[in-house]
């Protein structure tokens, strides 16, 4: 009787290290437990004295054993997986062309959509979801990128300064008719025809 208690002592402690290693949703602590106890129920059963050494083995084993369990188990593949290292923002973020739009900041761009605060801006031909900075834009008004941070896009209502600058890079039909300076019966023939 004495040698099965040892025996079940030992699968206990064995199956409470398998589990540090195995997923099993804690089936194999409660089967570990229930090994232990059996074992030192079979030494009480041969002696006495044989049960208290028992039972102090295991109160002494089970908890240095779960001390170890903890210090050890984030260096296990399973604890590697679930326990993830510290990241920075550069690491979760995506990478691509896509997501870095740094370069965006002082272009001048149009309003897709209402922004209270939040909606679609057309920067270069290029659909862009944006944040207003404290303003409401209009949905066709001019917006220009103030700045970019953690990929989200904020604009401003553009003031005439940033249109005028728009509107030398923008297309001939953007373009006030002053800046191309003709005289005023050009106009009118302009307007005539």
């Amino acid at each position: 009787m004495f040698y099965t208690a040892l025996i079940l002592l030992i699968a206990g402690v064995c199956i409470l290290a398998l589990e540090l290693f195995v997923p099993s949703a804690g089936m194999l602590g409660v089967l570990a437990g229930c090994v232990i106890i059996a074992s030192v129920v079979m030494a009480f059963m041969t002696s006495w004295y044989t049960g208290m050494i028992f039972l102090l083995v295991a109160l002494l084993l089970v908890p240095v054993m779960l001390v170890a369990m903890i210090k050890i188990w984030p260096h296990t593949p399973i604890g590697k997986r679930l326990l993830a290292d510290d990241q920075t923002l550069t690491d979760v973020l995506p990478q691509g062309d896509y997501y870095n739009r740094g370069d965006l900041a002082g272009k001048i761009g149009v309003a897709k959509t209402v922004m209270l605060p939040s909606g679609q801006v057309v920067i270069d031909g290029q659909k862009y979801d944006a944040v207003s900075d404290g303003f409401a834009v209009e949905a066709g008004d001019r917006v220009k990128v103030v700045s970019v941070k953690e990929n989200r896009i904020y604009v401003q209502p553009c003031d005439d300064d940033d249109s005028q600058e728009s509107a030398d890079a923008g297309d001939t039909m953007d373009q006030p008719i002053e800046k191309f300076d003709l005289d005023s019966d050009s106009i009118d023939g302009l307007l005539e025809s």
